[in-house]
């Protein structure tokens, strides 16, 4: 027998999906056991021995009325997604209902929320009943109104009841999941610096008992200090460096340039080929301003630089600008045109 109304729901939420057929649909509204499709209340499963893709398929296709009960279980159910993408696609009225803490925003379906009905709301269910009368031709009859109201009510409270005592993890929207990714890494960052840092004290407290004099334990300070901070600094323009190594020394003058935010002009037609090369490319647009997003080679080049200007922002030890002045003679500012000739070891020109 065709059903007239499919459920699409978890199996996690079972109980709630009982209690809106027993009673609402069939309590309330006198909807037959038998017109009702849902594959965890009793009377309304797939028969045993039956292809339950098949089943799901030809209810989905015969109904009327396609509920979607939609919760955080259901959205982390393929299953349920499926039927979802379904049912939009079949002549049924399609009714998806969301229970908190899913809402508008995170329902992930693409309706007008005028379309969508909050399972937890008492207008909701009064527009729920209108719908299904009018689909199914209950007669009025058949609805009184005093049973309703203490049916609906009745729903209410076990819902209220069932999912304060099985509550749902609140879900995120996908920008929200994308910054939570990123403080992760972070925080996967830190702690993998911490046990380095942690490895490193041990090895030098090591060293410093095996120490015989103050001259001694000067020293194992001394290369301490030069293989942290300043080694990690080193790591970073060696980076750099082999980057901006691969460009001619004008086209760094335009990195320098676009980087640095400086107003530098550039000689056209000296390097007129250079520049066209680079604009060729997708590097530069037509103001010669360096478009950092626009290729793999120009967003490895900004990073490989942003990750110096962080590293030199950090509230560094005076022994690293100890172990800077005795390696290099530019002044630690990467904004500087000799720091980038010295520490990166590269022809920066304009003209």
């Amino acid at each position: 027998m065709s059903k007239k109304i499919f459920i699409s729901h978890a199996v996690k939420d079972k109980e709630i999906a009982d209690t809106f057929v027993d009673v609402i649909l069939h309590g309330a509204l006198s909807v037959p056991i038998d017109e009702i499709f849902c594959v965890s209340t009793d009377g309304t499963k797939i028969p045993s021995g039956d292809d339950w893709r098949d089943s799901i398929k030809a209810n989905l296709l015969s109904a009327k009325i396609n509920f979607l009960l939609i919760t955080p279980n259901y959205k982390e159910s393929e299953v349920c997604m499926n039927e979802m993408g379904a049912a939009w696609m079949t002549d049924a009225t399609v009714l998806p209902l969301i229970i908190e803490p899913i809402n508008y925003k995170t329902v992930g379906v693409i309706q007008e929320p005028s379309q969508i009905e909050k399972l937890q709301e008492e207008k909701s269910l009064d527009r729920i009943k209108d719908i299904v009368q009018e689909k199914l031709e209950i007669k009025n009859s058949l609805i009184k109104s005093d049973r309703w109201t203490v049916k609906k009510r009745e729903f209410l409270l076990r819902v209220k009841k069932y999912l304060s005592e099985n509550l749902f993890e609140n879900p995120i929207d996908r920008l929200n999941f994308k910054q939570l990714e990123k403080d992760n890494e972070v925080l996967e960052s830190t702690v993998n610096n911490l046990i380095e840092e942690k490895a490193e004290l041990e090895s030098l407290v090591n060293d410093l008992k095996k120490a015989k004099d103050k001259e001694e334990v000067s020293a194992i300070l001394k290369n301490k200090i030069k293989s942290t901070q300043f080694d990690e600094f080193l790591a970073l323009c060696e980076s750099a460096k082999k980057l901006l190594a691969r460009q001619s020394s004008i086209f760094n003058g335009l990195l320098f340039r676009s980087y640095t935010g400086k107003d530098i002009k550039i000689g056209l037609e000296v390097n007129r080929n250079e520049i066209k090369e680079a604009f060729a490319n997708g590097y530069i647009d037509e103001d010669l301003d360096v478009k950092w997003d626009s290729t793999k080679e120009m967003s490895k080049i900004y990073n490989a630089l942003k990750d110096i200007s962080k590293f030199m922002d950090l509230d560094l030890k005076e022994d690293f600008y100890k172990m800077y002045d005795e390696e290099f003679d530019s002044e630690a500012d990467i904004n500087s045109k000799k720091f980038w000739e010295e520490v990166f070891d590269t022809t920066v020109k304009f003209n």
